[in-house]
């Protein structure tokens, strides 16, 4: 299988979030990004994640997605903010296989509920990682892995409640808060756009030792 190798499907999905509609909201002083990694796991195409590392004194041993906040001195855009975070949290990634793809517009209103910070999701595709080896920053990421995409269209696999982010519990660890809302959104309002045929399941998982 060529998983997002096959061009068309990432030129949809640019399309797709290219046409979503821009949001007005008020403006935050807190300013942050993530990016949503698109890859692919023995043509298998997928997720990754990270899991935050045990001793950080925010939000220890979740999982998450790369990103950090926005620093006015170093980075000129939001997606420049985000790759710089990937490449900080996460050695490995080849960078001339990083497509960017577009912005995962977001109600900043809810995110902000969520986080008390105004978040971009950045949506990228960073090619074919099984044959990588990737070493997460020990200081923050406990480990990455991935969950295929073919798993995040079963709606049995998430758990839904009101005034709560969307959870999810069919991967290697839950995925619940911000990136639980993050991927809900992108499933909604970008994958189940396309009737994409998704082939089976394959996971990556990597550590620190």
């Amino acid at each position: 299988p060529r998983g997002f190798d096959d061009g068309t499907i990432l030129e949809r999905l640019r399309r797709r979030l290219n046409r979503m509609p821009r949001r007005v909201s008020a403006a935050f002083e807190r300013r942050a990004a993530v990016v949503l990694p698109l890859c692919n796991v023995g043509g298998v195409p997928a997720i990754l994640f990270e899991k935050r590392a045990r001793n950080l004194r925010a939000h220890p041993d979740e999982v998450c997605l790369p990103g950090g906040m926005v620093s006015a001195g170093d980075d000129k855009s939001i997606v420049g903010t985000c790759l710089r975070e990937m490449e900080e949290e996460i050695g490995g990634i080849e960078d001339d296989s990083i497509t960017v793809l577009g912005v995962l517009r977001c109600n900043w209103g809810e995110v902000h509920h969520l986080t008390g910070v105004a978040v971009t999701p950045v949506v990228c595709y960073i090619g074919e990682i099984s044959h990588l080896d990737l070493k997460p920053s020990a200081d923050e990421v406990a480990e990455v892995f991935t969950v295929p995409l073919s798993s995040f269209l079963d709606r049995e696999r998430w758990v839904k409640r009101e005034d709560f982010a969307p959870i999810f519990v069919g991967g290697p660890h839950v995925i619940w808060g911000l990136t639980g809302y993050i991927v809900d959104r992108f499933v909604k309002d970008v994958l189940a756009s396309y009737a994409l045929e998704l082939p089976d399941e394959k996971y990556y998982e990597s550590d620190d030792d």
